[in-house]
C-alpha cells in the first residue's frame, strides 16, 4: 500500500495441513497472518499496530462465517447461455495498481490532499489468499468492504488513543498467546503427518501378525433355546442360567464334531435345531478377513494354523466356533495407507501426552488461592442446623 498510512502486511508462508476440527483451518490461517503482522515491524508503529489489530478481529469473523456457512441453492434462471470472455478483466490490472483507495484514513498531521490509504492488487490478494484461497469474486467484493471497515475503525481507534495503555497491551498479549497455541497445534499436526517409508516398513515388520487375512468356517450357537426364552418368566435368572448351560454344553459337543472333521454346514443346522430356531444353514464360509475387521474378542483365531478349530468363544450374541481354512499375508502395498495413518495418530498422541504431562505433572498450583469457597449458608446468624432426618427404614422415635 502507498500513502501516509502504510498497511502492508508481511507474513511467512504457512504450511497447510488437515485439521481435526472441520472449518477451523481458515480461522487458524487468518490468525497466523495477524500474528505475523503484529509480531514484526508493525509493533514499532502504534497506528499500524492498532489498524492491523482491529482488522484481524474482523478478518477472523469473516473467516469463521465463511467456514461455517452453507451455500444456498437457488433455481437456475432460464436465461441464454453466454460465451465466457477469453481472459478475465482483472488479469489486465497490474499487481502494483491500487484496487482500494480510502480517502481520509491517515495519521494526524498529514495534509488533507495526501490523507489516504491505498491497497494494491498484490497486497489485497495476499490478504485474500491467506484468509481463503480461491475466494470467488463476489465474496472478494464483500470481503473488501469488511476489510475497509476494519481499517477505518482501526484508524479511528488510533486517533482516540485506544491502542495505548496497559489494558490494550494486556489484550494484545492474550491474543498473541492464543495465536501461538493454535500455531503450535498446527505444527504438531504437520510434524505428525511426516511419516517416512522406513518407518512404515519397520512397523510392517514388527506387526506382521496384524497384517494377515484368514478364510474360515464359522459356527454360531445361540445363547439360549428359543422355546425356553419364550416360556420362561421375565427376570427369571435361574431358568436363563439352565438354558445357557444347556446351549454351552451343545456348543462344546459341536466343537468336538468340528475337530473330528464334520461338515460345518451340517453342524450349523444341528445348532439351529437344538436351539429351536427355524433356520436353514446354507454357507458357513467367510473369505479374506483382516484382523482389523474381526471382532476383538475373537481375534485369537489369527494365532491358529490352517485346519485348526478354535475354542468356543462366549460372545454377547452367542457362542462362536471357527475353523481356519487358509491364511494369507497382506502385501505392504495393500496396508501402507493404514500403517501411515496409524503412525500419524501415534505421533500426534505422543506429542499430546508430552504436553499433558507438562500441564499436569510439572505444574504446581497454589491450593489456597484456587480453593473453592464453601457454599453460603441460608441460616440466620446464630441459628443452629436442623436435626438430620432419620435414615430410610429406621422407625421414628417412639414407634416400632
Amino acid at each position: 500500500m502507498t500513502g501516509a498510512l502504510d498497511m502492508t502486511v508481511n507474513y511467512r508462508a504457512k504450511p497447510r495441513v488437515s485439521s481435526p476440527y472441520p472449518g477451523r483451518l481458515v480461522e487458524i490461517t487468518a490468525c497466523a497472518l495477524c500474528y505475523d503482522s503484529l509480531s514484526t515491524e508493525i509493533l514499532e508503529d502504534p497506528l499500524r499496530k492498532s489498524a492491523i489489530g482491529l482488522a484481524c478481529v474482523l478478518l477472523a469473523g469473516v473467516a469463521m462465517g465463511q467456514a461455517n456457512s452453507e451455500p444456498v441453492l437457488k433455481p437456475r434462471a432460464n436465461t441464454t447461455v453466454q460465451d465466457l470472455p477469453s481472459a478475465p478483466a482483472d488479469q489486465k490490472i497490474s499487481p502494483d495498481a491500487p484496487v482500494i483507495t480510502i480517502q481520509g484514513a491517515c495519521e494526524k498531521g498529514t495534509p488533507v490532499a495526501d490523507c489516504k490509504t491505498v491497497v494494491t492488487r498484490a497486497e489485497f490478494e495476499k490478504v485474500v489468499n491467506t484468509v481463503q484461497p480461491n475466494m470467488p469474486k463476489p465474496q472478494q467484493r464483500q470481503f473488501a468492504a469488511r476489510y475497509v471497515a476494519a481499517l477505518v475503525l482501526a484508524n479511528r481507534a488510533h486517533d482516540l488513543g485506544l491502542d495505548r495503555g496497559p489494558e490494550f497491551d494486556e489484550q494484545m498479549q492474550l491474543q498473541r498467546l492464543q495465536l501461538l497455541a493454535k500455531l503450535a497445534g498446527e505444527n504438531m499436526q504437520k510434524e505428525a503427518s511426516n511419516v517416512s517409508d522406513a518407518e512404515v516398513e519397520a512397523y510392517y515388520k514388527q506387526h506382521s501378525n496384524e497384517f494377515q487375512s484368514i478364510s474360515y468356517d464359522k459356527l454360531y450357537v445361540a445363547r439360549t433355546k428359543q422355546g425356553d426364552a419364550a416360556a420362561q418368566k421375565p427376570l427369571d435368572p435361574e431358568a436363563q442360567k439352565r438354558s445357557e448351560a444347556a446351549m454351552k454344553e451343545e456348543a462344546d459337543k459341536l466343537r468336538a464334531s468340528a475337530t473330528a472333521g464334520e461338515d460345518f454346514v451340517k453342524l450349523q443346522q444341528e445348532a439351529y435345531d437344538f436351539a429351536g430356531q427355524k433356520l436353514k444353514a446354507v454357507d458357513t464360509r467367510v473369505n479374506n478377513v483382516s484382523k482389523g475387521h474381526f471382532p476383538p474378542s475373537d481375534a485369537a483365531v489369527f494365532d491358529l494354523k490352517a485346519g485348526e478349530v478354535s475354542q468356543v468363544f462366549n460372545d454377547p450374541q452367542g457362542y462362536m466356533i471357527y475353523k481356519i481354512e487358509a491364511k494369507r499375508e497382506q502385501p505392504l502395498a495393500d496396508v501402507r495407507n493404514d500403517i501411515t495413518r496409524a503412525l500419524q495418530q501415534q505421533k500426534l498422541q505422543e506429542a499430546s501426552q508430552d504436553l499433558q504431562k507438562t500441564a499436569t505433572e510439572k505444574t504446581k498450583y497454589d491450593d489456597a488461592y484456587f480453593a473453592v469457597p464453601a457454599a453460603p449458608s441460608l441460616r440466620s446468624p446464630g441459628q443452629t442446623a436442623p436435626p438430620s432426618a432419620p435414615p430410610t427404614g429406621t422407625p421414628a422415635p417412639g414407634k416400632k
